[in-house]
């Protein structure tokens, strides 16, 4: 079976569990109508839609990920848990999104409300991931939470907001034609909150999907971590670089992601002999640990500033500073353009958690701005380099103890993947987020 041909098979599957996951969890209403309709056929700009909301990417990722490790007779059933994650992350971005603006150092009293928003989910999800739990998610996220949601705009709080206005507008186009009232615009944009239910939901399902394996107890505990640690993240007033990279590591994606796809691959799907014992030894879960910091200093920094050696570094600062000494590091807005900045750039502009300007922002003065910076980008450089080295062995040391090399080959094609992804701009398609 061809690449391309898994492609779209990953993508209509995406787009089925999608769908189903909308009709199982969503409260009903009309936001539940909308994105259903949006992810759909019928809306002509669904292929716009699909990369606003990362399913494209996903699918990328995906297609890199597993090309060349599943035969065709078990595709189906690696189609079904592959389908079921990209369902959770997309909704899981619209969750994160509410944190677009809360990496400043100063908040102001809609974003201290939407701090708590963002807490109240990841409470939800922590009590829905705790063992014999079943409390349903409408219930965890009603009273102060559901009303302090329908005073955030779904659209604003996402990197793609004109796109998602244009869908609406689009969608009550659609309800004119068929000779239906189209609800108000506000309506929509302001109805997020049946997405934040559908992705506990969601969440509830990728554990039990995983019931019977060794791999449950990781993923449980690795989406546990991401949640904690986006709070202490948000909450934090003074943390050690150590602890950002730490805290980052857990709060991407990373790790939970590989542990469900390559725990589906190595144990439900091909049922790998010795899968499991190395990740009661720890062996897997100090690889996947590795990946996770990685993709998080790729997503923060770029791969271009943290392949430099430290005198380069300074030297490309100090040229993004040029002669004006009253310029923080603000100044990087003006270097959008610049594919060696455009990871900072990107978080500065839309106010977003980033390892590296985490001190930067604190700082009382310019200089010491560019001074926190350039220390920051000289560590994680540092723990970069070592990182990827301790990826290198650990891959090797579990392709010798498995006999086969299909984990770590999926392992590490999620690192190059978000390697080569963000040494691009930002604004390019290539350089859109996949975790």
């Amino acid at each position: 079976m061809t690449t391309n041909r898994r492609s779209a098979q990953l993508l209509v599957a995406s787009r089925t569990a999608l769908t189903e996951a909308i009709a199982r969890h969503m409260p009903a209403g009309a936001y539940r109508d909308f994105v259903a309709w949006a992810f759909s056929a019928r809306n002509p700009r669904q292929q716009e839609f699909l990369q606003a909301t990362g399913v494209v990417q996903l699918i990328n990722m995906n297609t890199t990920l597993l090309s060349g490790l599943v035969s065709d007779d078990r595709w189906p059933a690696m189609l079904r848990y592959a389908s079921l994650m990209n369902a959770y992350q997309v909704l899981e971005v619209i969750s994160d999104n509410l944190a677009i603006g809360l990496g400043r150092s100063a908040l102001d009293a809609p974003d201290l409300q939407r701090r708590t928003l963002v807490s109240t989910v990841n409470r939800a999800m922590i009590e829905t991931l705790t063992p014999g739990r079943r409390t349903p998610a409408v219930l965890l996220l009603a009273g102060q939470a559901h009303e302090a949601a329908r005073q955030t705009s779904g659209f604003h709080q996402s990197l793609a907001a004109d796109k998602h206005t244009s869908v609406a507008e689009e969608y009550a186009l659609f309800l004119q034609a068929q000779g239906k009232p189209a609800p108000p615009l506000e309506e929509l944009e302001y109805g997020l909150w049946p997405a934040l239910v559908a992705n506990v939901e969601t969440c509830r399902e990728l554990i039990e999907a995983m019931g019977g394996t060794a791999t449950l107890g990781m993923l449980r505990q690795g989406l546990m971590d991401r949640y904690r640690s986006v709070d202490r993240t948000l909450y934090a007033e003074n943390l050690s670089r150590l602890e950002l990279a730490s805290l980052g590591a857990h709060t991407i994606l990373v790790a939970p992601t590989l542990a469900f796809l390559v725990g589906a691959l190595a144990e439900k799907v091909h049922g790998l002999s010795g899968y499991q014992q190395n990740i009661k030894n720890g062996l897997v879960p100090d690889v996947l640990a590795d990946a996770a910091l990685l993709v998080r200093l790729q997503n923060d920094i770029g791969t271009r500033l943290l392949r430099m050696a430290p005198p380069q570094q300074a030297v490309t600062l100090q040229r993004a500073r040029g002669s004006d000494t009253t310029a923080g590091v603000e100044s990087l807005l003006h270097h959008g353009d610049d594919p060696t900045f455009t990871r900072l750039h990107k978080d500065l502009v839309n106010g977003e958690s980033n390892v590296a300007l985490w001190h930067a922002r604190r700082a009382d003065s310019p200089d010491d701005q560019w001074l926190a910076l350039a220390d920051s980008l000289a560590y994680y450089a540092g723990l970069y380099a070592q990182h990827s080295a301790r990826l290198t062995a650990g891959l090797a040391t579990l392709d010798e103890r498995l006999g086969d090399r299909r984990p770590s080959t999926a392992i590490e094609r999620l690192v190059r993947f978000h390697e080569r992804m963000y040494a691009h701009r930002h604004t390019e398609t290539f350089g859109e987020y996949a975790i």
